[in-house]
């Protein structure tokens, strides 16, 4: 078998539903000179039998089983066994157009570019239709004198953040990806921007095609950027590595509003889609942690509102109290689970959950709290309100040397 040219990388984990589809699209290409590496990111599911069977099929596929360590694991697992002059990615649960690769080539080779990027659909699972509504994926923002030719990042500085960053829309010649010495953020979503990011400031020579040759399946059920968990913190360190990406470059000055601008943007929509239960840790981690919030790179009304109200907030409830039990942990808990009243005074209340003892403190001007009818009512800032029903118990003062 002679050396391919292309080597697909295709991350698994758990998508049975979608794989046929996938390796399907792949295997039909114009473009047949590729190798098929398909990383089994420890997946519970038929996945592994699947790809078995594609396997025996056609001996372009090759797979490679892992532990499970998310797609920045299994796509890094996939470049260290590429053997083609050139990488693609697809992914395990969309599918490309069977012209894709040819022309993406076609743009590498004629243009003699390190990267070409084509358009994307937006295929909605929930809705079963495409939707080409959002020139981030059509590649609208290009200027159209920069079809047919290679330019590089200085020539789209004033829609620099609009160019697409996913890691499936494009070709990457090997070479320059080992120059770089690029790779996924291992445990982290969001790992495309930071990939992306190291390569295209270092490049002179990117190219389009403007075909929608890459089916991007979005609103899909069981999706990490569906559900809102704790790893929407990825986006502050995420972040952190783009904007070690540019902050030396010559030109950073020129290209610094966009970049912010952006950013500010794609943090706060990850803040607003989080579950409300870890809003506490995003705060603090981006108060804290941030180089965005230390070098006052992010607009100060914001961190001293919305996040600092958030951080702050749920401190100042705790400030000087000696019993305190993982609050932030139980406090949308204490919502819906019965608890008991210990002790109250004037100003706090005593309570106990479970094993767990809490002392709230009123503070008039953030937080007021009274309690009435076997209820405690509560209100935030005088605006929020809420009620917490109570387990009647004797009123006694709490030891607290118990």
């Amino acid at each position: 078998m002679k050396k391919p040219i292309i080597s697909v990388i295709v991350p698994v984990y758990n998508i049975e539903k979608y794989l046929y589809t996938c390796l399907e699209s792949i295997l039909n290409q114009t473009f047949s000179n590729i190798e098929i590496i398909c990383v089994n990111d420890g997946s519970t599911d038929k996945s592994r039998k699947i790809l078995e069977i594609f396997a025996n099929k056609d001996s372009r596929i090759k797979i490679v089983d892992k532990e499970n360590g998310g797609l920045s694991s299994a796509r890094n697992a996939g470049m260290k066994v590429a053997t083609g002059e050139f990488y693609s990615f697809v992914d395990g649960d969309d599918w490309i157009e069977n012209t894709m690769l040819e022309k993406l080539y076609n743009s590498v080779t004629s243009f003699n570019t390190d990267i070409a990027i084509c358009g994307v659909h937006q295929f909605n699972e929930t809705e079963q239709k495409i939707d080409d509504s959002n020139p981030y994926y059509t590649l609208d923002f290009f200027d159209w004198h920069l079809d047919n030719r290679d330019f590089s990042y200085k020539e789209v500085k004033p829609y620099l953040m609009d160019v697409c960053v996913m890691a499936w829309n494009k070709l990457y010649r090997k070479s320059f990806i080992d120059e770089c010495n690029a790779w996924f953020p291992d445990g982290l979503i969001f790992e495309d921007g930071p990939f992306f990011f190291s390569i295209f400031f270092k490049t002179k020579r990117v190219s389009i095609v403007r075909d929608y040759l890459y089916f991007y399946r979005t609103n899909r059920k069981g999706s990490i950027i569906k559900k809102g968990g704790m790893q929407f913190l990825d986006i502050i360190d995420v972040t952190e590595l783009m904007y070690n990406s540019i902050k030396d470059l010559p030109d950073y000055k020129d290209i610094q509003y966009v970049f912010f601008k952006k950013k500010v943007e794609d943090i706060l929509s990850r803040f607003e889609n989080l579950n409300f239960i870890y809003k506490y840790k995003f705060a603090k981690k981006l108060i804290k942690e941030s180089s965005l919030v230390k070098e006052e790179l992010f607009p100060p009304e914001i961190v001293h509102g919305k996040f600092r109200w958030n951080y702050f907030f749920f401190k100042s409830l705790i400030k000087g109290n000696i019993l305190y039990y993982e609050f932030q942990k139980y406090r949308l808990k204490l919502m819906y689970k019965t608890m008991e009243i210990l002790y109250y005074e004037n100003d706090k209340f005593t309570l106990k959950y479970k094993e767990h003892k809490l002392q709230i403190k009123k503070r008039p001007w953030l937080f007021d709290i009274y309690y009435s009818e076997d209820k405690l009512y509560a209100s935030i800032l005088r605006k929020l309100k809420f009620k917490i029903p109570f387990k009647f118990s004797e009123l006694e003062k709490f030891n607290e040397d118990d």
